[in-house]
């Protein structure tokens, strides 16, 4: 009997897109707002979000194996989006629970720092702006966009139509949690969480066809 090859695993494709094409308009997300609003986002709507925030994140130079540093997403609404454009892009989302934005960006040469604006790391970020070594572009996902911060909302509004990639890597890592040391997990990931956290709920639920509620 002959070995089949595996075809290469990706989140944002085989999970979220295969979602939007079989249940479009299946409710996938469901976000609660600080100030009690519901907002329910379909199957199509998350596929639309996520291409136009990965189409805008690509120009700016984020792509395969682009260590992403993720703050204060765990209550706002582009956790959902964020995080899909990062898998569709190859690029690697690294949620940071020691929030030292500064030493951590720098020890895994981060590209960029993607922060909701009620994260701390923002000030801390932008008193020591000068420390950081590799990260390239600083990206808000709130409103207002603080000083040196680029908007994401703004520039996902004029994006066009995203290509995906047409060539993804067999063995990658696709997202990097840091805990007392960074764990590095492989693009099998979304399919074998176990943990509580809040990014585990949304692969597991999104995998499962089910609504992720937060």
């Amino acid at each position: 009997m002959k070995n089949e090859k595996l075809k290469p695993f990706n989140f944002g494709y085989d999970i979220i897109d295969r979602r939007a094409k079989n249940f479009p308009d299946q409710t996938a997300v469901v976000w609660h707002s600080p100030n009690g609003f519901a907002l329910e986002i379909s199957n199509a709507d998350l596929h639309h979000h996520s291409d136009v925030t990965a189409y805008y994140l690509r120009r700016l130079g984020v792509g395969q194996g682009s260590v992403i540093m993720l703050y204060g997403l765990e209550k706002a609404f582009e956790l959902t989006t964020v995080l899909t454009a990062l898998h569709k892009l190859c690029a690697v989302p690294a949620f940071d629970l020691q929030t030292e934005a500064i030493k951590n960006s720098n020890s895994l040469e981060a590209y960029s720092i993607i922060a909701n604006n009620n994260s701390p790391v923002i000030q801390q970020v932008n008193n020591n702006r000068h420390q950081l070594l590799t990260v390239e572009l600083l990206i808000n996902t709130g409103n207002p966009c603080p000083d040196y911060w680029l908007d994401l909302h703004t520039g996902a509004r004029m994006a066009k139509t995203f290509k995906p990639v047409e060539k993804i890597p067999k063995d990658r890592t696709s997202l990097i949690i840091i805990d007392t040391e960074p764990i590095f997990f492989n693009e099998k990931y979304p399919l074998t969480t176990t943990t509580n956290y809040l990014w585990d709920k949304f692969y597991r639920t999104m995998t499962e066809g089910k609504v992720f509620d937060f």
